[in-house]
Formats: C-alpha cells, sequence, structure tokens
C-alpha cells in the first residue's frame, strides 16, 4: 500500500501545530483531515472512516480524554496515536480507565519521530527520518 491509500484525522488545538502536521503528512501523500475539538472528531468520524488518529488532549471544548471513550464505541478498531505535553502519567491513567490506544507520545517530539510511529502503525515501510523539526 502507499501512503496515498491512508486517511489521517488530525486533532490538535494549537494552530501552528495544526498547520506543522498538515503540511508535513501531505506532503508524505497521505489524505488528512484536521479539526480542533474533540466534537469535530466525532462529527469527522461519523462522515467518514479513517486508518488513523493522532489526537492531542487538550483540545476545544470537549477534550481528547473526555473524546476517548466515545470514539471506541463508534470505531473501536481505529488506531489512536495520543500526542500531548499536559498529562502526566497518562500512560497508567488509560490503562486504568481502560482506553485503548495504540500509542502515547509526549510532547516536545520529533516530527520525523511521530512520522516513523505512523508508517509502523500504518505498516508502512521504514523509512530514514529527514524531519527533525520539533513542537
Amino acid at each position: 500500500m502507499q501512503r496515498n491509500d491512508f486517511k489521517i484525522l488530525i486533532a490538535e488545538d494549537d494552530p501552528g501545530a495544526r498547520r506543522l502536521y498538515e503540511k508535513s503528512f501531505r506532503q508524505e501523500g497521505y489524505e488528512v483531515v484536521m479539526v480542533e475539538a474533540g466534537g469535530q472528531i466525532l462529527a469527522e468520524l461519523e462522515e467518514d472512516s479513517f486508518d488513523l488518529l493522532i489526537t492531542d488532549l487538550k483540545l476545544d471544548a470537549m477534550s481528547g480524554l473526555e473524546a476517548l471513550p466515545l470514539i471506541r464505541q463508534k470505531s473501536p478498531n481505529l488506531p489512536i496515536i495520543v500526542v500531548s505535553g499536559y498529562y502526566v502519567d497518562m500512560v497508567e491513567d488509560f490503562h486504568e480507565k481502560g482506553f485503548n490506544v495504540d500509542l502515547f507520545m509526549s510532547k516536545p517530539l520529533s516530527l520525523a519521530e511521530l512520522k516513523k510511529a505512523v508508517r509502523r502503525i500504518l505498516g508502512l515501510p521504514e523509512e530514514a527520518p529527514k524531519d527533525k523539526t520539533a513542537f
């Protein structure tokens, strides 16, 4: 499969990070839909199917944390990467609450690390990281 075979939903409240995600993943060939609130994640999942969700926890209106149980009800098999700089001990807390996510990444992180994780989760071949941008 090629990258353009995959559709990624990205939820991020920070406008600069949203632009960076969108530009970077589109340049890689993925189809990308950007949202900034947990409720928008749910609306997009009602409208379309996605191969991956990348979400921050701190989102406008409904947080990623509040949205996760509803996301799992709608899309139980959707791979999810949680990226956050605002949540201490999130891995343990998520497991205690029974939230099923594929990967946790803490900000700041390099875009190259995130891209590598996305390729791994989507079953795409590894590539040498070229982008050292961190945010």
